[in-house]
């Protein structure tokens, strides 16, 4: 069974990515990152996430896409999807696609941790 505390933050922002996983290790979480999706497919290979976090404007691989390729072959992995370029659609967007939240950018770490609680708390209810 996958634990529920393991989270994949990917972000082509190396420093972004480096505080998000600080903070979130301090809480508990075994955080893994990724700079583009391709990476993070990669790393999601090789171990189990509950969580992927992440951002939507990325080289490569957007999150969009990233998500479309986890929803496919992780189903059970919960996406929360994070940007701040065109919030109001990218947020639509999102939701249409199946994310299973919407962080947008800039945000505060304890309300990015909140939502990652969040949605750590409803996977585990209903897994």
């Amino acid at each position: 069974m996958i634990s529920s505390k393991r989270i994949l933050i990917v972000d082509d922002s190396q420093d972004l990515t480096h505080v998000i996983a600080d903070f979130l290790s301090l809480h508990g979480y075994q955080v893994h990152t990724a700079h583009d999706g391709y990476d993070a497919l990669e790393c999601m290979g090789r171990q189990p996430i509950s969580i992927v976090v992440s951002d939507i404007h990325m080289p490569r691989m957007d999150g969009f896409t990233l998500m479309g390729e986890i929803k496919t072959r992780y189903p059970a992995v919960s996406i929360v999807l994070i940007t701040g370029f065109s919030v109001n659609e990218a947020k639509k967007l999102a939701f249409e696609r199946g994310a299973d939240a919407f962080v947008a950018k800039p945000f505060k770490l304890k309300d990015l941790k909140h939502v990652i609680d969040s949605v750590n708390d409803s996977s585990t209810r209903t897994a």
